[in-house]
Protein backbone atom coordinates (compact mmCIF):
# COMPACT_ATOMS: atom_id res chain seq x y z
CA UNK A 1 0.00 0.00 0.00
CA UNK A 2 3.09 2.17 0.39
CA UNK A 3 4.69 2.21 -2.72
CA UNK A 4 1.34 3.15 -4.64
CA UNK A 5 1.71 6.10 -2.45
CA UNK A 6 5.65 6.83 -2.91
CA UNK A 7 5.17 6.67 -6.49
CA UNK A 8 2.13 9.34 -7.31
CA UNK A 9 4.38 11.99 -4.47
CA UNK A 10 7.22 11.26 -6.62
CA UNK A 11 5.30 11.70 -9.72
CA UNK A 12 3.88 14.59 -8.20
CA UNK A 13 7.42 16.07 -7.40
CA UNK A 14 9.10 15.22 -10.65
CA UNK A 15 6.16 17.15 -12.79
CA UNK A 16 6.51 20.66 -10.88
CA UNK A 17 10.33 20.44 -11.54
CA UNK A 18 9.76 19.63 -14.95
CA UNK A 19 7.15 22.74 -15.34
CA UNK A 20 9.74 25.04 -13.10
CA UNK A 21 11.58 26.38 -16.22
CA UNK A 22 8.89 26.44 -18.68
CA UNK A 23 7.01 28.84 -15.75
CA UNK A 24 10.10 30.47 -15.98
CA UNK A 25 10.46 31.19 -19.56
CA UNK A 26 6.68 31.92 -19.62
CA UNK A 27 7.33 34.63 -17.71
CA UNK A 28 10.49 36.48 -19.51
CA UNK A 29 9.56 36.71 -22.97
CA UNK A 30 7.17 35.62 -25.37
CA UNK A 31 8.76 34.12 -29.15
CA UNK A 32 6.96 34.50 -32.24
CA UNK A 33 6.51 31.98 -34.37
CA UNK A 34 9.54 33.82 -36.69
CA UNK A 35 12.09 32.82 -33.30
CA UNK A 36 11.98 36.83 -32.34
CA UNK A 37 12.02 36.75 -28.93
CA UNK A 38 9.24 40.16 -27.41
CA UNK A 39 9.23 40.91 -23.74
CA UNK A 40 5.83 40.23 -22.16
CA UNK A 41 6.12 44.13 -20.76
CA UNK A 42 7.85 46.15 -22.98
CA UNK A 43 9.06 49.19 -22.54
CA UNK A 44 8.95 52.81 -24.99
CA UNK A 45 12.80 53.69 -25.66
CA UNK A 46 14.12 56.80 -23.41
CA UNK A 47 12.44 59.91 -24.47
CA UNK A 48 15.14 62.91 -24.98
CA UNK A 49 13.06 66.17 -25.87
CA UNK A 50 14.65 69.14 -26.69
CA UNK A 51 13.71 72.37 -25.24
CA UNK A 52 12.42 73.37 -29.07
CA UNK A 53 10.36 70.00 -29.13
CA UNK A 54 8.47 71.02 -25.78
CA UNK A 55 7.85 74.43 -26.85
CA UNK A 56 6.40 73.00 -29.83
CA UNK A 57 4.24 70.34 -28.30
CA UNK A 58 3.33 73.26 -25.20
CA UNK A 59 1.70 75.23 -28.11
CA UNK A 60 -0.28 72.60 -29.78
CA UNK A 61 -1.99 71.44 -25.87
CA UNK A 62 -2.34 75.22 -25.22
CA UNK A 63 -5.67 75.66 -27.01
CA UNK A 64 -6.91 72.26 -25.79
CA UNK A 65 -9.22 72.46 -22.84
CA UNK A 66 -8.52 69.26 -21.15
CA UNK A 67 -6.99 70.06 -18.35
CA UNK A 68 -8.07 67.92 -15.40
CA UNK A 69 -10.50 69.04 -13.45
CA UNK A 70 -10.48 67.97 -10.00
CA UNK A 71 -14.40 68.59 -8.76
CA UNK A 72 -15.10 65.44 -10.85
CA UNK A 73 -15.87 61.95 -9.17
CA UNK A 74 -13.42 60.39 -11.07
CA UNK A 75 -10.55 62.58 -10.67
CA UNK A 76 -11.22 64.15 -6.93
CA UNK A 77 -8.79 61.28 -5.63
CA UNK A 78 -5.94 63.10 -7.78
CA UNK A 79 -6.18 66.46 -6.55
CA UNK A 80 -3.25 65.50 -4.13
CA UNK A 81 -0.89 63.93 -6.52
CA UNK A 82 2.31 65.86 -7.14
CA UNK A 83 3.29 64.95 -10.83
CA UNK A 84 7.18 64.05 -11.00
CA UNK A 85 8.57 62.10 -14.00
CA UNK A 86 8.58 58.41 -13.12
CA UNK A 87 5.48 58.76 -10.83
CA UNK A 88 2.74 57.12 -12.38
CA UNK A 89 -0.49 58.62 -13.21
CA UNK A 90 -3.19 58.32 -10.54
CA UNK A 91 -6.49 56.35 -11.65
CA UNK A 92 -9.25 58.54 -12.85
CA UNK A 93 -6.85 60.63 -15.08
CA UNK A 94 -6.56 59.73 -18.35
CA UNK A 95 -3.95 60.56 -20.95
CA UNK A 96 -5.08 62.12 -24.40
CA UNK A 97 -3.24 61.43 -27.86
CA UNK A 98 -0.83 64.45 -28.91
CA UNK A 99 -2.44 66.44 -31.27
CA UNK A 100 -1.60 65.77 -35.17
CA UNK A 101 0.81 68.23 -35.63
CA UNK A 102 2.82 67.56 -33.21
CA UNK A 103 2.89 63.83 -34.42
CA UNK A 104 3.21 64.98 -38.24
CA UNK A 105 6.59 67.14 -36.58
CA UNK A 106 7.25 64.43 -34.05
CA UNK A 107 6.39 61.14 -35.21
CA UNK A 108 8.74 59.40 -32.89
CA UNK A 109 5.87 60.48 -30.35
CA UNK A 110 3.20 58.41 -31.41
CA UNK A 111 3.10 56.02 -28.82
CA UNK A 112 3.51 58.73 -26.04
CA UNK A 113 0.62 60.47 -25.16
CA UNK A 114 -0.09 63.97 -22.57
CA UNK A 115 -2.03 65.29 -19.86
CA UNK A 116 -2.49 68.86 -18.53
CA UNK A 117 -2.63 68.79 -15.02
CA UNK A 118 -1.39 71.74 -12.38
CA UNK A 119 -0.07 74.46 -14.75
CA UNK A 120 2.17 71.41 -16.32
CA UNK A 121 1.97 69.47 -19.51
CA UNK A 122 3.02 65.93 -18.72
CA UNK A 123 4.25 63.47 -21.40
CA UNK A 124 3.10 59.75 -21.04
CA UNK A 125 4.16 56.69 -21.95
CA UNK A 126 0.94 54.76 -23.13
CA UNK A 127 1.82 51.71 -22.23
CA UNK A 128 2.44 51.99 -18.73
CA UNK A 129 1.06 55.64 -17.62
CA UNK A 130 4.24 56.43 -16.52
CA UNK A 131 5.53 60.05 -16.88
CA UNK A 132 8.41 60.36 -18.99
CA UNK A 133 8.67 64.26 -19.36
CA UNK A 134 6.82 67.32 -17.81
CA UNK A 135 7.10 70.93 -18.33
CA UNK A 136 5.17 74.53 -17.86
CA UNK A 137 2.13 74.19 -19.38
CA UNK A 138 2.18 78.21 -19.01
CA UNK A 139 5.89 79.22 -19.29
CA UNK A 140 8.10 78.62 -22.81
CA UNK A 141 11.03 76.15 -21.32
CA UNK A 142 14.35 77.96 -20.68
Amino acid sequence: MRAPSVIALLAIILGVIALSPAQSRAQGAVELSNGTKVPQNPSLPKLNLTNQQREHIRKAVLTEHNDVQFQLAATKSAKDFTPAVGATLPKGVKAQSLPTPVLTQLPELRDYMYVKMKDQVLIVDGMTNKIVDMFSETQPPS
